[in-house]
């Protein structure tokens, strides 16, 4: 049975959209990674390869808050006598719950409240269940938008099928879920449809949280595993030693310290499996055919920070971990997909309950269970199988996700996909653009108003240069195409004849990213980012590039002036808050410095890996230490810092470190 259902838990804000295009502002996309000697050379054959430079056309989500409030949410569910499996399609088609009502517990970890965290590609993404990851290194782009749903019958009874148009790779996927009447089992089929004739690269992982506690214990049949570090900006990938690595028994994730991506090995002739138990052998069990070849443990780690971002994204006393299913061995990596070619695989999902002394003794023994009890409550996961939905007597539309399936169905004059249809809903995010391709027109707004969206491609970029004259806002558009496929000097061009037209904070604005981030101009970045945010002073972003910019080459009084004049809502966002420190700081005022970095300051948008905060703590108290011993401040004085540390010590709560 697939039925609607309210979801009601208490949620922070999504926020509007970012109207700033992505000028190579995300620095996660852009993180390298070094690898140790245990990498063998056959290994690195896909690693680093189909990385992006810009999540254009995408917009950021990165004006949430963290005032959580009663909301809404509707679900779709799939339901019989043993199992109810939770999906929220507004929220990427995420798998919120699986429900075993024969031993009434749930098999994932489920998150309580909805709050964003900068831990997603386009910033925005939050914890819990099951989320499917396509297309681009990390998570997916949907993450925090809505996703089609649909419910096909088929003679094996109703499947439902989320899916969406994947606007970076341009592929259609879908996450097709199937509960028989009479099972203990659900499953899930992953399409990604390539219907172009290029070749795209291409990536899957299905990230599911498993609550943790002191016992709580991953197994898989495999004793070898890439283990993945993340230091500031670039990872260091090695390799363990599976259950034992130097030493400890990683099989038990409160064994590990820190932060790590243990990216396990599978050989090819193994059956493809991850299983998670707690304290008395009761878990998730995960398998999946062979085109899911790769499996995942992550764990945030055991120290103060790890503790800190599980509950920062959920509430006090939370904790989780994620096992993981993908396409390649590990998240390094993007596999090439063939034009006109679809990729299916099957995945199941049941209830684990073996003895407490199996799961907790010999891990070889554990993992030998785990296999037994797979093939007899599952059975071989290389031949599972699911209906055909090509077949299915009827479809019908249960939840709408974005127009941009549509327009593209207008851009190539055919259909995108087999199976998924894509009406078009007459959103003002495409209208223009629909304007734009069947009637060639494309209108003008007020300069004030905020962007609704972008566009990338040599179709878009043909339907703008010709049209019969440009305006301000046509430019900005080819600025926009022409960056996102690498033309920097084409962009540059078209947003300095477009602020020529009509000087816009928008143009101005992504000049200014393009002399910082791809020019190193900082005296040019500096003097476009001043003149964009003279002609709009209400907008975060610029607000936050203004601040950066100046906090960064000495003109710190500028910005503590600057920030007299904003409006108290701006004034009041955590990063804004976080650049009027550092400049007073800078300028000595060490105690009014005190009134924004102390135990109860909050930034909403701190970045997993980010280490701003505790940074500028040490910094700060550590001088203070100084003033009140008489002493000289010197940074690198270790007596200092640890006399310093331990009578100021870092709060818990402003604690993102993940490597410690």
């Amino acid at each position: 049975m697939i039925k609607l259902e309210d979801c009601v838990i208490p949620a922070a804000s999504i926020g509007e959209l970012n109207p700033m295009p992505d000028i190579k502002n995300v620095s996660y996309i852009h993180a390298g990674f070094e690898m140790s000697d245990k990498v063998q050379e056959s290994e690195k054959t896909h690693l680093g390869k189909g990385m992006i430079p810009t999540m254009l056309p995408y917009m950021m989500q990165d004006f949430y808050d963290r005032d959580k409030k009663e909301r809404v949410f509707k679900a779709v569910v799939l339901e019989n006598k043993y199992l109810k499996a939770t999906f929220l399609p507004e929220l990427g088609g995420r798998l919120r719950s699986i429900y075993d009502k024969e031993k009434k517990r749930e098999l994932l970890y489920v998150n309580p409240v909805f709050q964003p965290g900068n831990l997603g590609l386009r910033n925005a993404w939050f914890s819990g269940g099951v989320e499917f990851n396509v297309g681009i290194k990390g998570h997916t782009p949907l993450t925090c938008s809505p996703m089609w749903c649909a419910v096909d019958k088929c003679k094996e009874g109703e499947i439902l099928r989320l899916y969406e148009f994947e606007r970076i790779r341009g592929v259609v996927y879908s996450v097709n879920a199937w509960l028989p009447e009479d099972s203990k089992v659900l499953y899930i089929k992953g399409r990604i449809e390539n219907t172009t004739n290029q070749q795209k690269y291409m990536y899957w992982w299905s990230n599911m949280a498993f609550p943790q506690e002191k016992k709580t214990r991953v197994f898989v049949p495999t004793n070898d595993s890439f283990l993945s570090f993340y230091n500031e900006n670039h990872y260091l990938l090695d390799k363990a030693s599976i259950p034992v690595h130097e030493g400890i028994d990683i099989s038990y994730t409160t064994n590990i310290p820190t932060s790590r991506d243990f990216f396990y090995k599978i050989p090819p002739k193994n059956h493809k499996w991850i299983a998670a138990t707690d304290g008395n052998g009761h878990g998730l069990l995960q398998c999946s055919t062979q085109q899911l070849k790769g499996r995942k443990l992550f764990v945030w780690g055991q120290g103060q920070g790890g503790t800190n971002w599980n509950e920062w994204l959920s509430e006090e006393g939370s904790s989780n971990i994620e096992i993981q299913a993908g396409l390649a061995h590990t998240q390094l990596e993007h596999l090439p997909m063939d034009g006109n070619t679809t990729w299916e695989w099957v995945e199941a999902y049941t209830a684990l309950e073996i003895d407490s002394d199996i799961a907790h003794g010999d891990y070889q023994k554990a993992t030998g269970e785990i296999e037994t009890y797979m093939l007899e409550r599952i059975g071989n996961p290389d031949e599972l199988t699911f209906p055909n939905q090509q077949n299915a007597e009827q479809s019908e539309i249960l939840y709408k996700g974005s127009d941009w399936g549509a327009v593209e169905e207008i851009v190539r004059n055919e259909r995108i996909s087999d199976i998924c249809k894509f009406p078009q809903t007459h959103t003002s995010e495409t209208a223009e653009w629909v304007e734009l391709a069947k009637n060639g027109h494309f209108p003008e707004p007020n300069i004030n108003d905020m962007p609704k969206s972008y566009v990338t491609g040599k179709y878009w970029l043909e339907k703008l240069t010709n049209l019969p004259s440009q305006t301000w806002y046509s430019l900005l558009h080819i600025g926009v195409i022409k960056y996102a496929d690498g033309d920097v000097d084409g962009a540059k061009k078209a947003w300095e004849e477009s602020i020529e037209l009509k000087p816009t904070p928008w143009a101005l604005r992504n000049l200014s990213m393009i002399y910082k981030n791809e020019l190193g101009d900082g005296n040019k970045a500096r003097d476009y980012i001043m003149q964009a945010f003279a002609l709009k002073q209400d907008n975060p972003t610029l607000c936050n590039e203004v601040a950066a910019q100046l906090t960064s080459d000495g003109s710190d009084a500028m910005w503590l002036t600057l920030f007299d004049t904003l409006s108290d809502s701006i004034k009041a966002l955590g990063r804004i808050q976080l650049y009027r420190a550092i400049a007073l700081i800078h300028l000595d005022q060490l105690k009014e410095a005190t009134k924004i970095i102390n135990p109860d300051f909050v930034m909403s948008d701190i970045k997993e890996g980010e280490i701003s905060i505790s940074n500028l703590w040490f910094t700060l108290y550590r001088r203070i230490y100084a003033e009140e011993k008489g002493i000289a401040y010197n940074p690198d004085d270790e007596q200092l810092k640890t006399n310093a540390d331990k009578k100021y010590p870092l709060p818990k709560k402003l604690d993102y470190r993940m490597h410690i």
